[in-house]
């Protein structure tokens, strides 16, 4: 058997190398800057409304696990914040550590939050192609879109819940918005295949009442 540095056997010293490149990845530091910047685009992403382009999110506690990393955190846009978050969880992927999910108390508020928003998009969007089939049956009879909601009766079209601001010109376009507070939703009738939402951040984001502190606010 070889010998090398030392009288090591060459096998052990290559056993011991590897053992040691892995425990370096299993300890390597924890990137609280890349951490708090995952969370922020999936909490914004998700609930858009109490984001703005000044919303930053605060690594407070990182806690190991048997696989990964429990973060507790704070979503702050300047005068602005949460309380302290329990939490974000985090595992090892490809050298770096990832964001996967978060974790209970939060998880269930945050979800009932978010839910808002995306199922306004889903009814808003759906309003939207509802107007869009009507406006083309319109168009097959009439040679020309509608002017307003009402000329669409003769096409039988049932406006939804959420009221439209439809505009037209010239029987050849048509427009149509709608918005609440968490959401717009436009169409470009003949130009676009599927309409466009957005969320809206509050309008009074950023101040001491604004929607962080105000839903999340509290330690649940």
């Amino acid at each position: 058997m070889e010998m090398v540095r030392g009288n090591m056997p060459r096998r052990m010293r290559i056993k011991l190398a590897f053992c040691g490149l892995v425990l370096a990845a299993g300890c390597s530091g924890f990137d609280k800057n890349d951490a708090a910047m995952q969370v922020r685009e999936r909490f914004c992403n998700d609930w858009p409304y109490g984001c703005t382009d000044s919303t930053r999110v605060v690594v407070d506690e990182v806690h190991k696990t048997n696989r990964g990393r429990q973060v507790e955190f704070r979503v702050v846009d300047r005068e602005d914040e949460t309380t302290t978050l329990s939490s974000a969880y985090f595992e090892p992927e490809d050298n770096e550590w990832s964001f996967l999910f978060f974790e209970n108390p939060f998880k269930d508020r945050f979800q009932e939050e978010a839910t808002r928003v995306s199922e306004e998009i889903r009814l808003y969007g759906e309003q939207l192609r509802e107007l869009k089939a009507s406006q083309n049956w319109f168009l097959s009879i009439y040679g020309r879109y509608a002017n307003s909601l009402e000329e669409l009766d003769s096409v039988s079209y049932k406006p939804g819940k959420a009221p439209i601001a439809l505009t037209a010109a010239n029987g050849k376009e048509w427009k149509a918005e709608i918005s609440s507070r968490f959401v717009k939703c436009q169409f470009d009738g003949p130009r676009q295949q599927l309409p466009a939402c957005v969320g809206l951040p509050a309008e009074n984001a950023g101040t001491e009442s604004g929607p962080l502190s105000e839903t999340f606010g509290e330690t649940p």
